[in-house]
């Protein structure tokens, strides 16, 4: 498996938004308008991640940054992480959050976070809940935290 910015591969586009559409498809909007966002944008965020195996989008996640929205402060989240059903239970999902924490180390942030409505689930990778959230398209959700991950490459400490 390999992971590709979509920045530098446009073409993994189609075949990440029709898997995300036959399993998400209350967040369709979001997430088009993010990833129009992510190729209109020159900067590295927002940014976008595919995880392909072989010819097929087996998953991926979004960067970007948001409100922490009970103190107006901004941060850097992970959205939309999204592994496809056929590939889940095989460990893509810490390959997945590893490589957005160490993402967030390279870009200078110390802490990332992400929404779910999951329960016992981001915690088996270390991040904690730190407050109810909501969400764009009206689920209600938590908001967890970790660290970012220092890389074998990217900033210092």
């Amino acid at each position: 498996m390999k992971l590709y910015s979509i920045r530098e591969h446009p073409e993994y586009i189609p075949a990440m938004l029709e898997s995300l559409e036959n399993h998400w498809p209350a967040c369709m909007p979001w997430i088009k308008k993010h990833m129009e966002k992510v190729l209109r944008t020159k900067g590295p965020l927002p940014e976008a991640y595919i995880a392909v195996k072989g010819d097929r989008v087996v998953g991926g996640y979004t960067l970007a940054i948001q409100e922490i929205l009970w103190s107006k402060k901004k941060g850097l989240w992970i959205a939309t992480l999204y592994v496809d059903p056929a590939f889940r239970g095989r460990h893509l999902s810490p390959v997945l959050l590893d490589h957005a924490r160490r993402r967030g180390w390279e870009l200078g942030f110390p802490r990332i976070y992400l929404a779910s409505e999951h329960s016992n689930y981001y915690e088996k990778f270390g991040f904690h809940t730190i407050g109810p959230d909501a969400s764009d398209w009206g689920e209600p959700t938590r908001m967890f935290e970790h660290t970012t991950l220092p890389g074998p490459y990217g900033r210092t400490a």
